[in-house]
């Protein structure tokens, strides 16, 4: 069955390079699914790729088969792209993170992260040309609403039927899901951005389509609740709220919060569910403060190093030194992106950080005068949607990572940012 697996992935590759408009799809498809790890042969070539890209999976695989092609196919994009706010901040970030391996106290480390981010830019800038030449525009919310909808499916079922496809000796015992993932908080990322998708493509569908994408948004807001991702529940609802302000149409707002609504009474009538319901509000507080050492760390680390940080990637090794009578449960990886880049890159890191979150939400007020005059002349805001979609995604990502680290570290961040410059550019064009 490997070797079957691996003759598909490969077929699947050429047929992607021979027709890029499927490389997006492609990409959003793989990149969920983590429990491949377990099903490609043990192969030399396959090992030495690991060694330098880490553990090989699709996500990974398709990575680099989408920054080949752009390599190969796209490089006169990257002049354009140069010009993306979105873009510069986040390289000037890089840049930065660069230059702190000077004074970095994991100076590897930091290298390691610098190459790993730039592999994720150059990434983000694939995604950035395929939307653009290649019908990217609606491929990117279709495949994020579809593959979502499909594993939210598979979690779904493990929630009814307790019976796991992966990792069930983990996350069986809690009463949690994961589907294809190895972190459930990961899913939960995932589902957001599916539901998000999923809503934005419903406003401009007709009936049979809204109802279509009704049952796949109960679905997903179900196995969302089935992650236990406190961080994911509270991002999903502020994003929730903000695109039903953003996008006034009383359909819109029926749906989402009926879709809500329908989840929750499933969860009521669901004695299980219940049960970790009122555990999950009953521990709340412990969840929060469970790695407030963490957070105190990083804290202590900025005090220590305010303007420059300890260097990209740096949190670990100090906490590992520094801090380690504080390590709890042996974890020592910084679960806050904020206080990571406030430890590791200072307050030049916090300020660049900030510089891209004005450049992101300068997007919405052009977004909703846009929508203003397409709905005052009668024509589609489909492309002002699309903007709120991107937008908000971006913050549940960012939100959820407040809670579960892994934000500049995040693929689904990069495709994106990759998407939003796309977009932008056909916003300047119209």
């Amino acid at each position: 069955m490997d070797w079957i697996i691996l003759g598909v992935t490969l077929l699947a590759i050429l047929w992607g390079w021979k027709n890029p408009r499927y490389l997006l799809p492609l990409l959003i498809l793989a990149l969920p699914l983590e429990i491949s790890r377990e099903w490609f042969p043990h192969l030399s070539f396959l090992d030495k790729l690991g060694e330098f890209v880490g553990v090989i999976y699709f996500g990974r695989i398709f990575t680099l088969v989408v920054v080949a092609y752009f390599f190969v196919h796209a490089r006169n994009s990257f002049l354009n792209l140069i010009k993306s706010p979105l873009f510069l901040s986040l390289m000037a970030y890089l840049i930065w993170g660069a230059v702190s391996a000077l004074w970095s106290v994991d100076k590897m480390h930091t290298l390691v992260s610098v190459a790993r981010l730039g592999l994720l830019w150059v990434l983000g800038a694939a995604v950035y040309d395929l939307v653009k030449r290649k019908e990217g525009v609606f491929w990117v919310p279709a495949a994020f609403a579809t593959v979502s909808t499909a594993l939210a499916g598979i979690g779904v079922v493990e929630m009814i039927s307790h019976r796991f496809i992966w990792l069930s000796e983990i996350y069986q015992p809690i009463g949690r899901i994961n589907a294809t993932f190895v972190d459930a908080n990961i899913y939960a990322r995932f589902l957001m951005i599916g539901c998000l998708a999923t809503i934005i493509l419903m406003v401009t569908s007709f009936w049979s389509a809204k109802l279509v994408g009704g049952f796949a948004l109960i679905l997903q807001l179900l196995a969302l609740l089935g992650t236990g991702s406190r961080t994911a529940w509270f991002a999903m609802m502020i994003v929730v709220i903000a695109l039903a302000f953003l996008i006034p149409k009383r359909p819109l707002i029926i749906t989402v919060f009926l879709g809500i609504g329908l989840a929750i009474v499933a969860v009521f009538l669901n004695p299980d569910l219940w049960a970790r319901a009122l555990e999950l509000k009953q521990n709340f507080g412990a969840a929060i403060t469970q790695r407030q050492y963490l957070i105190t760390a990083g804290i202590e680390m900025f005090r220590g190093h305010p303007v420059r940080g300890v260097g990209l990637g740096g949190f670990q090794h100090v906490m590992l030194t520094q801090y380690a009578e504080l390590i709890q449960n042996n974890v020592s990886l910084s679960h806050t992106a904020l206080i990571t880049t406030a430890a590791e890159m200072g307050i030049i890191g916090l300020g660049i950080l900030g510089i891209f979150f004005v450049f992101l939400y300068e997007r919405i007020p052009r977004a909703i005068k846009l929508q203003k005059f397409a709905q005052h002349h009668g024509i589609s805001s489909e492309s002002s949607h699309r903007v709120f979609f991107m937008v908000l995604a971006v913050t549940a990502i960012f939100l959820s990572a407040q809670g579960e680290g892994r934000f500049f570290e995040d693929p689904y961040f990069w495709v994106l940012v990759g998407y939003g410059a796309a977009i932008q550019d056909f916003e300047e064009v119209s």
